[in-house]
């Protein structure tokens, strides 16, 4: 019996933004402009901080719509696991 791991795909990508060092972690295909404007949303709306302060032992699970899709994805100490990406139509 093989066990699959729902991650084997996903790589890690470090990214600095506005000072802060960030590893991405996804299989999705991103453009730059939407990880700026991701790891802006994130920060204007405190969402690191909030994980850290109130969920320091687990992962925020966000829904997060930007200008053209919606994402999901797990914050946990500046470690973002992008599962999905939506387009907005």
């Amino acid at each position: 019996m093989t066990i699959k791991n729902d991650f084997e795909n996903y790589e890690i990508f470090p990214y600095v933004h506005n000072n802060k060092f960030y590893n991405l972690i996804t299989e999705l295909d991103l453009e730059l402009a939407e990880v700026r404007e991701l790891l802006d949303y994130i920060e204007e709306h405190g969402l690191m901080e909030i994980q850290m302060k109130e969920h320091s032992d687990m992962p925020l699970l966000c829904e997060i719509e930007l200008t053209n899709a919606k994402f999901v994805v797990d914050l946990m100490n500046y470690e973002i696991l992008i599962y999905k990406r939506e387009e907005i139509k």
